[in-house]
């Protein structure tokens, strides 16, 4: 279930920003924008796969220093 609905949370982000924030290369551009617009260039996979390995471990990466935080603060506090 939780997938599903963190699915769902990021299609609405990605709809929010490339709505109000647009889409302008070098200025709004964020990684899903950059995503999404090198998907629609024939040639560019690889760049799209490089932003999405990069993407993924940017998330891992938040995902273990949050972790660590809470493990860190959960410690202190006792």
């Amino acid at each position: 279930g939780g997938g599903v609905l963190s699915f769902a949370r990021s299609l609405g982000e990605f709809g929010a920003t490339i709505t109000l924030a647009g889409n302008i290369p070098g200025k709004t551009q964020t990684i899903s924008l950059m995503v999404y617009s090198n998907m629609q260039v024939p040639g560019k996979e690889w760049q799209v796969a490089r932003l999405v390995i990069v993407s993924i471990i940017l998330s891992i990466a938040a995902i273990v220093l949050s972790e660590y935080l809470k493990k860190t603060k959960n410690h202190l506090t006792r």
